[in-house]
């Protein structure tokens, strides 16, 4: 009985951990492209970097190219960068997105 008590009270933490870290981020308000538009992509929606400082510079490229794998879109090299964004913003628009950052989850429908 006791076991049972401590497995249900053990379940519950760890669903109250991941109802409290998982965000339904809405679309970016701010123009696509512009410092306030990739800031909010990386605060609300995907971890690019390794936490560490590490990784591609916000909005170049490369960290285009990580976003745009990550919403499930092909990586767009040869597009001019505003383009590439609006693709981005576009399939945000489209899609409900499910993140848990800490878990480094994300589930879109």
């Amino acid at each position: 009985m006791v076991i049972k008590i401590l497995v249900s009270i053990c379940f519950l933490i760890v669903l109250a951990w991941g109802i409290a870290t998982t965000s339904l981020p809405g679309t970016p308000k701010a123009m696509p492209c512009t410092q306030e538009w990739f800031s909010y992509v990386d605060k609300n929606y995907f971890e690019i970097s390794d936490g560490e400082g590490h990784g591609p510079d916000l909005g170049s490229g490369e960290w285009l190219g990580v976003v745009e794998a990550k919403a499930g879109l092909p990586v767009e090299n040869l597009l001019p960068p505003q383009q590439r964004c609006q693709l981005i913003q576009d399939q945000f628009r489209r899609h409900t997105y499910i993140i848990n950052r800490p878990l480094g989850w994300s589930i879109s429908f």
